[in-house]
């Protein structure tokens, strides 16, 4: 009995890393939206506009510390905005806006907070990523900080650690990575973008994630890559994939005993002859390129 309670928990409880995407936002529908981040307009400036040039429209157009924007908003702002730029990867649709042009001339202080954002146990490779650009010339490129709130708290005051500084972000676009602690693993986390400007013009932010590599259950990592029917099974069972090349199929009894293998040299699916099996429940363990994968099926 202790080895077939040991076989068990050891066929149920492999491991397979993979890399998730444990957050995301692009503010066209894919992720929490607006209304569930915290803003902060600390420096509550007045943008310059609405008339004159066409930047002044643009700046007067974020009245909050950020707002969301359509492209046609910018482009009906700004007649000389045409395209966002290829090197802030992922920058389309709807954006996230700060301005820090403002009358009279200041310092922004604007705060655009995270929801709670729960990191998994035993996630390794964390880094928060984003697409940023500035809007003005190079003389007017945004300043910006990025801050974590270790605790989760929402608070200003919570953000105590500085991921990084940025200055003069780029008016042909950026996509960044900031590696986070792998101490952050079963925690729940806060991240702040801080537009720090001084009266420089508008910087727009897209496609915010926050990725890890996850340990998957070998259970998981089969439900995700592998279809295997019909379960219960009496003659063959279907095996297929479409996320990877099958090496071997190995069946064992719930003693651990091997009662059948297949040799499958890279194929993505086939029909598996079980018909010589006793009826009972089984473990098929799959051996793929990306890992191996551990189900139960039931031959009647």
């Amino acid at each position: 009995m202790k080895k077939l309670l040991l076989f068990i928990i050891v066929a149920l409880s492999l491991n397979i890393n993979a890399q998730t995407t444990i957050f995301a936002e692009d503010w066209d529908g894919n992720g929490p939206g607006i209304n569930e981040w915290i803003l902060y307009n600390i420096d509550n400036r007045t943008p310059v506009g609405p008339g004159g040039i066409d930047g002044e429209a643009l700046s007067f157009l974020i009245q909050d510390a950020w707002t969301v924007l359509s492209f046609e908003q910018i482009q009906g702002a700004n007649s000389l905005f045409e395209a966002y730029p290829a090197a802030a990867t992922g920058m389309e649709g709807n954006i996230i806006a700060s301005n820090s042009w403002y009358t009279p001339v200041g310092i922004a202080n604007d705060w655009l907070v995270s929801p709670l954002i729960t990191i998994p146990e035993g996630a390794t490779n964390i880094s928060l990523n984003w697409a940023a650009t500035s809007l003005g010339a190079t003389a007017f490129l945004e300043d910006y900080r990025v801050h974590l709130s270790p605790t989760g708290g929402s608070q200003v005051a919570n953000f105590t650690t500085l991921l990084i500084d940025v200055n003069n972000e780029l008016n042909t676009g950026n996509y960044r990575t900031q590696a986070l602690s792998n101490n952050l693993a079963g925690t729940s986390i806060r991240f702040a973008f801080q537009n720090d400007g001084n009266d420089q013009y508008v910087m727009f932010l897209d496609n915010i994630t926050l990725t890890a590599t996850v340990p998957l259950s070998s259970n998981d990592f089969f439900a995700n890559n592998f279809k295997i029917y019909p379960n219960p099974a009496k003659d063959v069972i279907n095996l297929a994939t479409s996320t990877t090349l099958i090496e071997n199929v190995v069946v064992t009894d719930l003693n651990g005993r091997t009662v059948k293998s297949f040799n499958l040299n890279g194929l993505t699916q086939a029909e598996l002859n079980i018909s010589d099996l006793t009826s009972g429940m089984y473990f098929v363990s799959v051996k793929s390129e990306l890992g191996v994968g551990t189900t139960k099926i039931v031959k009647q």
